[in-house]
């Protein structure tokens, strides 16, 4: 299977004053196959995000950004805005957190969806928008569709604004659907509703899918293989489904700390010492500080990557699992 998105070498800074920057990605390097779906994990600070809008170039102004973005072998970071109308929303969907902030308040469903079609396919004429509009709610499992189309998001749920972002994300046929900590806002049983929503779509529209979450639970739900960040560099990407198939350090403690439901007693697990200053672009392992594991090369060196089993590793002593 070829590969539809091939990262290279990718670093984003975000410069903060003259003389400061934060350093969000440092040298990702990521290759993902047509047809996939592949869960970005890690903590909140991480880059997940940096690196999920990097892929459609949506930086803010103070953003630095170098390496390689290629999506279906064209290079996306020499584009211009004009250019990338055809990668936005036509080749990537893009599903936002926090749906009832990313839809504008003063616009009903309908004028929103219609917009996005109106406007990238061309299309005017009145009937067809419509139908088109209330297929793609009900596509997203949304069974009154009609009232929701006049709607305004205000008067939506949270679960049904999600829907509705999902269904905007598909308007153009992507072929690739980046879901952005997707049920953050929602309780546990939209959360779970949503999910298996995704799943679905992925099958019925042969999509590659990319989660970008902090929750491992629904990251191996949906997703076959796991991408890990720590302080804005990948630790290990494989196929991972449970606390035996990690070999990173961190993988493991992030397995750790999902409370078992099963005991009576429930204690809760924290990944001991602090997220590392991003303003630092350090030199050792970033995770060295609070890595029960580290030794004083670890603490001196940056590791490379290397492969183990089925996986590939950040680490000089990953685990055996």
């Amino acid at each position: 299977m070829r590969n539809i998105i091939e990262i290279k070498d990718l670093c984003v800074n975000y410069k903060i004053s003259s003389n400061e920057k934060i350093y969000a990605l440092k040298n990702i390097n990521l290759n993902i196959k047509k047809g996939e779906t592949v869960a970005v994990v890690g903590e909140s600070g991480c880059g997940k995000s940096t690196l999920a809008v990097s892929m459609i170039k949506l930086l803010p102004e103070n953003a630095e950004i170098f390496g390689s973005i290629k999506i279906d072998n064209e290079e996306i970071l020499d584009k211009n805005n004009q250019q990338l109308l055809d990668i936005r929303g036509k080749k990537i969907g893009m599903i936002f957190q926090e749906p009832g902030a990313s839809l504008n308040p003063v616009f009903s469903i309908k004028e929103q969806i219609e917009e996005t079609i109106k406007i990238r396919e061309k299309i005017s004429n009145k009937d067809v928008l419509k139908n088109i509009g209330l297929n793609l709610l009900k596509e997203v499992g949304i069974k009154d569709e009609k009232r929701v189309y006049e709607s305004y998001p205000h008067q939506l749920s949270g679960g049904l604004q999600q829907r509705v972002m999902i269904a905007i994300a598909l308007s153009l046929s992507p072929e690739i659907l980046v879901a952005d900590e997707p049920t953050t806002s929602l309780d546990v049983t939209v959360q779970a509703q949503i999910i298996e929503l995704l799943k679905k779509l992925k099958i019925k529209r042969n999509l590659t899918t990319i989660l970008i979450t902090h929750d491992l639970h629904l990251a191996l739900e949906l997703c076959e293989r796991i991408v890990v960040i720590y302080a804005g560099e990948i630790v290990e990407d494989g196929f991972i489904r449970s606390a035996k198939d990690a070999h990173h350090p961190y993988t493991k403690a992030l397995f750790e700390i999902i409370p078992d439901i099963k005991k009576k007693i429930k204690k809760f697990k924290v990944i001991k010492g602090e997220f590392p200053d991003m303003k630092e672009n350090f030199k050792n392992c970033s995770f060295s500080g609070r890595c029960e594991f580290s030794k004083a090369k670890c603490r001196r060196y940056q590791p490379e990557v290397v492969r183990v089993g089925k996986n590939y590793v950040k680490c000089f002593y990953p685990l055996k699992g």
